[in-house]
């Protein structure tokens, strides 16, 4: 057995180790300091030695990261047209977007405030005013489409402001089926204001039903065609809607407008001319026939033609279909309901305004 003077040793080094461990535990958690920070505000210009573009111009500026090939990777910091940055000193990417420019320059930030060189854009100021006379209302809601020399495309309406790529801009007006290419010169640091004056007339379709009243949710349509060469030529579509009234520019020509609500459609031929409005009234007489067919496996709905070869028209016929409302213009119809025991057919008359209603078998 150790003797006690060995015991009292062992045991003033486990104190030892004891108070130690207690004083190891609650030493203070170390506290380190905060990354340092650079900051700067980054500028930019149209045009190299050219004033710095304001707080009005609202330019995107992000901060990227560069990894070891110097490529951009990580973004690290992003702010708008005040151009307020930060970051850990380094070497950095800074990109600016201004409308269809974009700029980047290589940047290294060091601890405090920094100065980094204004980035030269290369850009100028385009002002451009879409236009289209007719009478003596004029118009400057045309969509426009800009194409820079760099490939860069934006679309706005009516008139606008763009800083553009210097170089040749070219650009595309559109008033509905009036069209206008053109292209604008901007040099780098220059405004320019331009107008394009589109050619054309305009078409004021409006769709009547009569006394009829079109049930809640139901749009009419109407269709502009060029007019055809021929009667048997296809019809090729210029414009569309789904309105009751709508006016369309057109370039000037002859043209067919289309009045459509479900069954029910007339075409009424018009011309239009540069300058000038016409008014093409679609006056459809219809009604509604209202088929109600309970134990149906399908619904058929022909209209009756004058062709003597081909009596009655296919409207259509539908499969799962027991009861139908549908407009239709005025005339006869044959109504054909398929049951298990057999078909049942019907010839009703739909006057204009007039709801008809019919129950099979």
């Amino acid at each position: 057995m150790p003797s006690f003077p060995f015991r009292l040793l062992t045991a003033a080094f486990l104190g030892f180790g004891l108070v130690a461990g207690v004083a190891s535990a609650q030493a203070p958690a170390t506290v380190e300091a905060p990354a340092a920070k650079a900051e700067f505000v980054a500028t930019a210009a149209m045009r190299e030695g050219g004033p710095v573009l304001g707080a009005d111009a609202a330019i995107k500026w992000e901060l990227f990261a560069v990894d070891a090939n110097g490529v951009a990777a990580a973004r690290v910091a992003t702010t708008g047209a005040d151009g307020v940055l930060a970051a850990a000193p380094g070497t950095y990417i800074l990109s600016a977007s201004l409308d269809m420019v974009f700029g980047v320059q290589a940047i290294t930030l060091v601890e405090g405030m920094n100065t980094v060189p204004v980035l030269v854009l290369n850009a100028g100021l385009l002002q451009l005013t879409p236009e289209l006379t007719i009478g003596t209302d004029h118009f400057e809601g045309g969509a426009v489409s800009l194409t820079a020399a760099d490939g860069e495309r934006m679309s706005y309406i009516g008139p606008f402001s763009a800083y553009v790529p210097a170089g040749e801009v070219q650009v595309s007006v559109t008033f509905d089926a009036v069209k206008l290419q053109d292209s604008v010169s901007v040099a780098a640091g220059e405004t320019v204001v331009h107008s394009l004056e589109a050619q054309g007339g305009i078409a004021d379709v409006r769709i009547s039903t009569g006394a009829f009243v079109l049930p809640e949710g139901l749009k009419p349509r109407i269709d502009i065609f060029a007019a055809p060469a021929s009667p048997d030529a296809p019809l090729k579509m210029v414009v569309y809607d789904t309105l009751a009234a709508r006016s369309f520019a057109l370039p000037a020509g002859e043209y067919l407008a289309q009045g459509l609500i479900e069954g029910a459609n007339l075409k009424v031929p018009f011309s239009v001319r540069n300058g000038e409005k016409v008014l093409v009234a679609i006056d459809l007489a219809i009604g509604m026939l209202k088929v109600s067919a309970p134990e149906a496996n399908s619904l058929a709905l022909m209209q009756a033609t004058n062709d003597s070869a081909e009596r009655w028209r296919m409207i259509f016929h539908q499969f799962d279909l027991t009861a139908l409302e549908y407009i239709v213009p005025a005339g006869d119809y044959l109504i054909e309901a398929y049951f298990e025991s057999g078909k049942v057919e019907k010839v009703t008359h739909v006057e204009a305004d007039a709801k008809v209603a019919i129950t099979l078998p």
